[in-house]
């Protein structure tokens, strides 16, 4: 994707995208980051690095579907989660 392009589709100019890009500015404006994200399908916090799960609505579903469940069922599931964490460790 071209800075003009990326520009156009968050409504701003590629020049800041360039800087954006370079690391001599950083979006500060609430609603620039939000098209951003909006326009890559990713969360804000996935955006900003406080997330590593790149897949918002996945996410959403998740916790939408545990919220429906019974305490018993939540206590299930978070046993399942915490044996496959254990099961497949995170790699160094």
């Amino acid at each position: 994707m071209t800075q003009s392009v990326l520009g156009r589709a968050i409504d701003i100019s590629p020049r800041m995208i360039s800087f954006y890009e370079s690391g001599n500015h950083f979006p500060r404006d609430e609603i620039i980051l939000k098209r951003i994200a909006g326009l890559f399908q990713v969360s804000l916090d996935y955006l900003m690095g406080y997330s590593d799960l790149r897949e918002e609505d996945s996410l959403k579903k998740l916790c939408g579907t545990y919220r429906s469940l019974s305490a018993a069922d939540r206590k299930t599931v978070m046993d399942f989660m915490e044996f496959l964490a254990e099961k497949n460790p995170p790699s160094a």
